[in-house]
């Protein structure tokens, strides 16, 4: 395939379509009245596949087919027929939405019938196990307490980024972020966030060294580094050692300099 064409196909994913899937349609496209055999040549793929590629296709509305004196051909129907896939994902997650808070009564209903081990350790590795700790800590039910080497931008990609802190706005969680950095630039578009669920304070790396990121909420201590050559995330769940960790970061905090918001996108200052 041209580079082109690859570019294509992987801007077709989201919508749901898969790699073969999106190298049939866009060859159709191309080469309208095609047969099965003609796009199973062009393409590479047995023809048996390409059948039930084209059935995938058909069922997103993608393809049409069309009988003629030469047998089966096949086409790709309007473009604009994305936008159909666009909307009805969009009726999905409304319904999704709409049918979670009863779900999530009924689950944690069965849950609080079950004995439920207090404590636990829980290992996660790689991108998605760091982006998956993050997510976690928007359970906090008070204040979510953060020894901060970097934002979370700063590690990872920033639609996940300013999606977290827009639903930490959402559920009303402030943070408050102990860092050795005396200052920095604006780092969010989420502007609700730095106004009113964001402090930050600065502690000086002689006093006090952040190696690691660490996360204190409810009953949990996460904490985590993200090295390129290693992600490596722990979350401890115990009641005792959450206590005890929230203790020894609010004496730290009290002794730390508070820091001041010169921007709305979160450019931060000491404060005089």
């Amino acid at each position: 395939m041209s580079e082109q064409t690859d570019n294509l196909t992987n801007l077709l994913i989201p919508y749901g379509l898969s790699v073969s899937e999106g190298r049939v349609y866009l060859f159709l496209l191309k080469n309208p009245n095609s047969s099965a055999l003609e796009i199973s040549n062009n393409l590479h793929i047995g023809r048996t596949k390409i059948y039930r590629l084209l059935d995938k296709l058909k069922s997103k509305n993608l393809v049409e087919f069309q009988l003629d004196n030469r047998g089966l051909r096949f086409g790709a129907t309007h473009p604009g027929k994305l936008e159909q896939l666009v909307n009805e994902k969009d009726q999905e997650v409304n319904i999704l939405k709409k049918s979670l808070p009863s779900l999530l009564s009924h689950l944690n209903q069965i849950n609080s019938n079950k004995s439920i081990q207090k404590s636990k350790v829980l290992f996660y590795e790689g991108l998605d196990g760091l982006k998956q700790v993050s997510w976690n800590s928007l359970q906090a039910k008070e204040t979510l307490r953060v020894f901060e080497k970097e934002h979370i931008s700063d590690f990872l990609p920033l639609d996940f980024s300013e999606k977290f802190r827009k639903e930490q706005v959402e559920r009303q969680i402030t943070t408050h972020d102990l860092t050795n950095k005396s200052s920095f630039q604006g780092f969010t578009n989420v502007t609700e966030l730095i106004k009113n669920y964001s402090q930050f304070r600065y502690i000086d790396p002689v006093k006090l060294k952040i190696n690691f990121e660490v996360l204190i909420y409810n009953d949990v201590y996460a904490t985590y580094t993200y090295h390129e050559s290693e992600i490596f995330c722990v979350e401890i769940h115990n009641p005792q050692l959450a206590a005890m960790q929230k203790q020894l970061f609010d004496f730290v905090w009290g002794q730390a300099i508070p820091m001041q918001f010169v921007d709305e996108r979160g450019s931060v200052i000491i404060k005089e």
